[in-house]
């Protein structure tokens, strides 16, 4: 079996203008909707603890709005919890300062959004290449591993199209494509 790569443990979001205090009605057994009817906050994720092996295809699933997104929005910290750990490699992400959260992004993690982040003003080929032009990837290198992805989503012949000129099954495979490209040894999609 292999390793870990990604373990969350004890994990809270609350969202609402004071969480902490929130927290502790939680932790105190408060359920869900008495929650919001008597502090306005929101229970997102109540004390989820999962690990991640590497080399393995994870899927967390859920009825609409039950938390998954959120879920995997804290993996790379899109958002921040109310409680709990995010372990990347045995490293706590939670700790991680600004610079290193950006280098973490920009090589360990990889994200397909549910509404694609497509850039529109950019060619299909330009959203493609973006994580690997942030990465400071030599062009050409670039452009080549970019165009081996279009052609694998199947979108050759559209590279320089723009998002609005594909349909929406074909933009998700842009971000597909767009976080493929980058080599990420964490793919998320939420």
């Amino acid at each position: 079996m292999s390793d870990v790569k990604v373990s969350i443990k004890n994990l809270y979001k609350i969202f609402g203008s004071n969480p902490k205090s929130a927290l502790e009605k939680v932790k105190a057994g408060m359920e869900k909707e008495e929650l919001l009817a008597q502090t306005d906050h929101v229970l997102g994720l109540q004390d989820i603890s999962i690990d991640i092996r590497e080399s393995a295809i994870t899927v967390v699933m859920g009825l609409s709005g039950s938390g998954k997104s959120t879920l995997i929005r804290h993996i790379n910290r899109l958002i921040e919890p109310t409680d709990g750990q995010v372990l990347i490699d045995n490293e706590d992400a939670l700790l991680l300062g600004p610079e290193a959260l950006r280098e973490k992004r920009r090589t360990d993690l990889a994200m397909v959004f549910q509404k694609f982040a497509l850039l529109p003003h950019h060619t299909i080929v330009e959203n493609v290449s973006y994580g690997l032009t942030i990465q400071n990837v030599p062009k050409q290198e670039a452009a080549e591993r970019s165009q081996q992805w279009i052609d694998k989503v199947g979108l050759a012949g559209y590279e320089k199209h723009y998002p609005n000129q594909l349909s929406g099954g074909m933009q998700q495979r842009v971000g597909l494509a767009r976080a493929l490209a980058t080599d990420a040894e964490i793919l998320l999609h939420g």
